[in-house]
């Protein structure tokens, strides 16, 4: 089966179609978001690739195959996950600045050897600030992991006062652990919160990355409704069913992150002490995030030589829309690229493979932005 002839653009019930607009009203871009698997990983780890062939597994023939998908792509934006700290500025960097882009990397904590990278086409965009969060704090059980995130507000040439906030991050992996995701979301959510917020006004926000989380899980839930009640949930895999239950207390009060998902100091500069609530038993947050994919209803995809699950996202949020109804909608979806079906998946066979570079599929999305 070939793959391009699957991966098509394509409308769906959350898109509102490629639709024209006056040229000085609107800025139409692409936005990538892929997991490119660390080639450490396969050295590490090969017993989870048995199935492929061991040529799709090198580096020299991974390189070529993901090289093109980017070429191919063309996208304005690209989000790129478990990007190794060599490879980034001796092979990503100088391929994507002789395409036109700038970009901006974030290392794991640890001692781990990938992270994150944000690449940006200068002749759309330039970048304002570029922010980093590491989800290690000393002392802290629920965030001694070594993921992070990397935030960038970038602003158009087309209007240099307006700016959009592109999120690009790795949650941690293990499907016991939903309470860390969970602590790691919620500090991830206050520092979106601290940089998208301008005098009182947010930014569009888009949020891409492999979160590691389900379209049936409550983080997802949490992340698309902008409430979270934990206090009577499984302390681990935040399930109802489990003896031991998380309580009102999640993460600890010193880290002055409130229930609400913001810093006590920005809720303070704002003069807005009422949501400054801690250890209440509910997360609650602004941004209810729409995906570009329809969550549950969409079928699940290939994540890797042995599992077909949808953990990949291309989220985003439009909270002056939200907060005031009269407020017209900045960040328009017009189109998405079609994802294999599990049927696909299993004629394409396992990744990664002669058509496709990764172990996971890459995301991508077309937006009108009403940036005038």
């Amino acid at each position: 089966m070939n793959l391009t002839e699957i991966r098509k653009w394509e409308t769906s019930r959350n898109c509102q179609g490629p639709k024209q607009t006056q040229e000085n009203q609107s800025l139409n871009f692409t936005i990538m978001s892929y997991n490119v698997l660390a080639q450490g990983y396969i050295e590490t780890m090969p017993y989870l690739y048995y199935n492929c062939n061991e040529e799709n597994l090198k580096w020299p023939d991974r390189k070529k195959r993901l090289f093109n998908q980017f070429k191919m792509s063309n996208a304005d934006i690209v989000c790129l996950q478990e990007v190794e700290a060599d490879y980034y500025y001796n092979t990503y960097l100088s391929y994507f600045q002789s395409q036109g882009y700038d970009g901006v990397f974030k290392q794991k904590t640890q001692g781990k050897i990938d992270g994150c990278a944000t690449f940006f086409k200068k002749c759309k965009f330039s970048l304002k600030e570029d922010h980093s969060l590491e989800c290690l704090k000393n002392g802290i059980d629920l965030l001694n992991r070594d993921n992070i995130a990397l935030i960038s507000i970038l602003t158009p040439f087309k209007n240099p006062d307006k700016q959009i906030c592109i999120v690009n991050t790795h949650l941690l992996y293990n499907r016991k652990r939903e309470d860390v995701r969970l602590a790691q979301l919620q500090i991830l959510l206050a520092e979106i919160n601290r940089v998208a917020c301008k005098n009182t006004n947010y930014f569009p926000v888009i949020l891409c990355g492999d979160l590691n989380l389900t379209p049936s899980s409550k983080l997802y839930s949490f992340l698309s409704q902008g409430r979270l009640k934990y206090e009577h949930l499984d302390i681990k895999k935040l399930t109802g069913y489990g003896s031991k239950k998380i309580g009102k207390i999640f993460l600890p009060k010193e880290l002055y992150i409130s229930d609400s998902c913001q810093y006590l100091q920005e809720l303070e500069q704002k003069n807005c002490i009422e949501e400054a609530i801690f250890s209440s038993g509910t997360l609650t947050h602004k941004f209810a995030f729409k995906s570009v994919y329809n969550s549950d209803k969409f079928p699940k995809v290939r994540l890797n030589s042995t599992c077909h699950n949808l953990v990949d996202y291309i989220l985003y949020s439009n909270i002056d829309e939200k907060l005031n109804k009269h407020e017209k909608q900045e960040l328009i979806l017009l189109e998405r690229l079609r994802l294999p079906t599990y049927k696909d998946c299993l004629k394409i066979g396992p990744l990664p493979n002669s058509q496709n570079g990764s172990d996971h599929y890459y995301l991508e999305a077309r937006f009108r932005w009403n940036c005038e």
